[in-house]
């Protein structure tokens, strides 16, 4: 064999060792195999909650170029999902990077018979009162909500009665955030209704969970009731839940206020406000019709500035003389009325929104209105 054929031959042998390149970890997975020579195979895992959307496993190819026989797989958080296992991860689309607006995306999970379903939030953060999850015990027609989320609080634990839970996540046409990372888990069935739980801005009276049992719920002042004040612990054959849901306080878009003294708080407060609303408040108190009203600032909010406006009017309705209209957080401490009535009217454009305002009204006879 001469020289030259010599050297074809090893460089021949060096070809067929070199290597395919690093083709790397998907974020968010993993890999198997560290080998990359011709032949070799690599394969590829996704964390709990994301979906693998490429080829599982890779093989570094011979011929002309080293070169591996698919792309580097990825690992995508869909919008939706089905789950049938006792335990995994559920994630907002795109997590962690902020979820697309726009969207409507439900994941089903379904464990066991006879167990229910235990649902912790690993991580919490949507538009507050725009962007929600809502949590169903069952599908949504059965109509047994579990509790409606938004914002950026962690939330308490949610516990099913049932063997299936359906979640549902909608987001509006405008801010988007990072979302949502939900743990779930089967469990044993309850023989008691769950915990009820406490309304954010109400209080609670009774602890009792088994069937016959009643609880009664007060919002604090400013807030109104939405749902029944009481509720009762009801069996259905292997079924404990209560009749009907809890109910959850809200600041309420207007109203027709005639007592002596009284608070109001703009929708969601303290929470922002929602986009495009109209919310007049009339304040005539009965028993105070010889004197005239205070309002005073109990808690100085932020109302969009240039787009957003609270309105006060020295009278009964909008026809009245304009005390002045307020934006920003440049609400006065103390206004005051030259009669027995006042009428407020928020108005709030399609974009972005703040926290609002918290007021009180009072007698002449104890200073005025308060902003809180």
């Amino acid at each position: 064999m001469n020289s030259v054929e010599n050297e074809k031959k090893t460089s021949l042998m060096k070809y067929n060792l070199e290597p395919c390149e690093d083709p790397g970890t998907p974020q968010f997975g993993s890999r198997i195999g560290y080998n990359f020579g011709v032949g070799d195979t690599l394969a590829f895992t996704c964390s709990s909650g994301y979906r693998l959307e490429g080829a599982s496993e890779i093989i570094c190819l011979g011929g002309g170029r080293r070169v591996w026989s698919a792309p580097l797989p990825r690992c995508v958080a869909e919008c939706g999902a089905s789950a049938t296992n006792n335990e995994g991860i559920l994630l907002s689309p795109n997590y962690p990077l902020n979820y697309e607006n726009n969207h409507e995306c439900i994941y089903s999970i379904q464990v066991q018979a006879g167990k229910g379903i235990n649902i912790s939030f690993l991580a919490f953060d949507t538009e507050a009162s725009h962007d929600i999850l809502r949590v169903w015990d069952g599908p949504p027609e059965n109509d047994m909500l579990l509790k409606e989320i938004s914002g950026s609080l962690i939330p308490e634990g949610i516990h099913s009665t049932l063997n299936i839970v359906t979640i549902q996540f909608d987001t509006d046409f405008y801010i988007s955030k990072s979302g949502f990372a939900i743990q779930f888990s089967s469990k044993l069935q309850y023989f008691s209704c769950r915990d009820p739980g406490v309304p954010m801005n109400g209080t609670r009276n009774g602890d009792g969970r088994e069937p016959g049992d009643t609880v009664l719920f007060q919002c604090d002042p400013g807030y109104e009731l939405q749902g029944d004040e009481r509720i009762t612990c009801i069996q259905v054959e292997n079924r404990y839940f209560w009749q009907p849901n809890p109910p959850v306080c809200i600041a309420p878009c207007g109203g027709n206020l005639t007592g002596s003294s009284g608070f109001i708080l703009s929708p969601n407060f303290p929470h922002p406000y929602p986009h495009s609303r109209d919310c007049d408040w009339t304040i005539t108190p009965a028993e105070i019709s010889n004197n005239k009203l205070n309002l005073l600032l109990l808690d100085a909010g932020i109302i969009e500035p240039n787009y957003d406006f609270l309105y006060i009017y020295d009278g009964a309705d909008s026809n009245s003389p304009l005390i002045g209209s307020f934006q920003d957080s440049k609400l006065p401490e103390r206004i005051e009325s030259s009669s027995n009535s006042m009428h407020l009217a928020f108005r709030s454009d399609g974009s972005v929104s703040f926290t609002g305002f918290h007021l009180e009204y009072k007698g002449k006879a104890v200073p005025g209105f308060l902003f809180v």
